[in-house]
């Protein structure tokens, strides 16, 4: 993929699409630009044309699966990191038992969680 066209967007702060871009790369070196798009329709359309290829998460895979795509996983970058944030004062017993649910997800897959029942 070193030395594929990028695209990238101009409807988002350019330190977004850099970092998206995993812009400067692990070795030093900037990504080659491609095409803009606005939306990820079109940003499909043109990696299937051949104009660029994109970073696109996971789970586009499943919801966009498309059989003129091949969906490749990006190894050599650190994994993309997610915020769960809501306003202050807003943490109202639907949200925190949302943000638990989240943690519990969240949390690296080891040995089973003992039942709060006991064993």
């Amino acid at each position: 993929m070193a030395g594929e066209p990028l695209m990238w967007t101009e409807r988002a702060p350019r330190e977004w699409v850099d970092w998206w871009a995993v812009n400067p790369r692990p070795d030093g070196s900037a990504p080659r630009w491609g095409p803009t798009n606005d939306n990820v329709e079109e940003m499909l359309e043109q990696v299937a044309e051949g104009a660029a290829v994109c970073f696109a998460p996971s789970s586009m895979a499943r919801y966009y699966a498309r059989p003129d795509l091949a969906w490749v996983p990006l190894t050599d970058v650190e994994p993309l990191r997610v915020a769960l944030a809501w306003p202050r004062g807003a943490d109202d017993p639907l949200v925190r038992g949302f943000a638990e649910v989240v943690r519990e997800l969240a949390e690296p897959a080891t040995a089973p969680r003992p039942s709060p029942r006991g064993p």
